[in-house]
């Protein structure tokens, strides 16, 4: 059980005893959550989103981040890929078998030395681009998904070997000796706007008796949210430029004095660029032939592209608003000579008679009969 490896190699649909928490949430509750996203492809976004954080160096540093207020404790090297993939089989009322499948968005396995000996966690980071009202719930059903996993691992393992020391240990599926491996499950914000969900299942609920909370179950979500970060100093990858431009992505003053005096953006890895232009809504070009990218210098011909467009869309307006002025000139001509009739004329520039007759005067023209 110390081996993720055992944990996650053989893998099966299993009953998972004892499981009344999801089970609950699944049969009783019609487990909305479970029926959303069971697409592996969830748009561009978080696809995305999964694509940047599974660099093993930008997901031990969100970890070290959270966990270790920013120790280098979870090393790249020592993070091993599992299978995102959480299966529940449960009887439900009619007896029959219910499976439900849900995919994590990012799941590894990380031995962490602590003291003369070195434990197991298994560190999952969901990515969210919008708040979700109710991650709690979310998060709760991976991580309890995964527990009754390794309950049902291990039942499998006794029952092969032919263990079991007694009787409670048999109907338990689970040993005395048996231990669980940690899950700890981080949710990254990548939103814009303040994050105004519930960070606790009990957040979720109704205000209730005070002398009732104590038996319920709390579970509260760890959220990394960029936009109530002070410090960035302890990110080292191209995650510090994307949460500082994520946090000040609504304050162009803000977003334009970062780019062009902060150090950090004169050199910042395409990925992360990608990522940027993607989250925070900015349109940056650059060589994507090129490993790193001078941010200031993309940034500055960005401005000027803008200042460019702008100018040339002055031009094209000004020559549409000369043509159209060119234009009325002539149909006043004809008016003014006899050769066009005043209503014909006002609906060819789109006017009324009375508004085409007060233009038509103040462009130095007479409409015949008032000659």
């Amino acid at each position: 059980m110390s081996d993720v490896k055992t944990l996650r190699e053989k893998r099966g649909v299993g009953i998972l005893p004892a499981f009344i928490l999801a089970y609950s949430i699944l049969i009783r509750f019609q487990i909305f959550l479970l029926t959303q996203e069971e697409e592996v492809n969830l748009g561009t976004k978080d696809s995305k989103a999964k694509e940047y954080l599974s660099d093993n160096t930008r997901f031990s540093e969100i970890c070290n981040y959270v966990l270790f207020d920013g120790e280098k404790v979870i090393k790249p090297e020592n993070l091993k890929e599992c299978d995102t993939t959480e299966v529940l089989s449960v009887f439900g009322i009619d007896k029959k078998q219910i499976v439900k499948q849900k995919w994590r968005d990012l799941l590894k396995g990380v031995s962490v030395k602590y003291t003369e000996s070195v434990y197991i966690v298994l560190m999952g980071i969901e990515a969210q681009t919008d708040i979700h009202y109710a991650m709690p719930v979310k998060t709760m059903i991976y991580d309890a998904l995964n527990y009754g996993e390794q309950v049902d691992e291990a039942k499998k393992h006794h029952q092969k070997n032919k263990d079991y020391k007694s009787s409670d240990e048999f109907l338990s599926g689970f040993t005395l000796d048996d231990k669980l491996t940690p899950v700890v499950t981080i949710t990254l914000y990548l939103g814009t706007v303040q994050w105004d969900g519930p960070r606790s299942l009990v957040e979720m609920m109704q205000q209730i008796d005070e002398r009732i909370l104590p038996f319920i179950n709390d579970y509260r979500i760890n959220l990394l949210n960029p936009l109530e970060i002070t410090d960035f100093s302890k990110f080292e990858t191209g995650l510090r430029p994307l949460f500082e431009l994520l946090k000040n992505a609504s304050d162009e003053g803000k977003l334009n004095d970062l780019i062009t005096k902060d150090e950090t953006f004169t050199k910042v890895d395409v990925e992360t660029v990608a990522a940027i232009n993607l989250f925070v809504g900015t349109d940056i070009k650059y060589d994507e032939k090129e490993e790193v990218v001078n941010m200031c210098k993309a940034w500055d011909d960005h401005k000027k592209r803008g200042i460019q467009e702008g100018m040339q869309q002055g031009i094209q307006q000004g020559i549409q608003q000369g043509i159209q002025q060119g234009r009325c000139l002539e149909v006043y001509s004809l008016v003014q000579d006899g050769i066009l009739e005043p209503e014909v004329a006002a609906r060819r520039v789109s006017m009324s008679l009375d508004d085409f007759a007060d233009a038509m005067q103040k462009a130095g023209y007479k409409i015949p009969e008032l000659v």
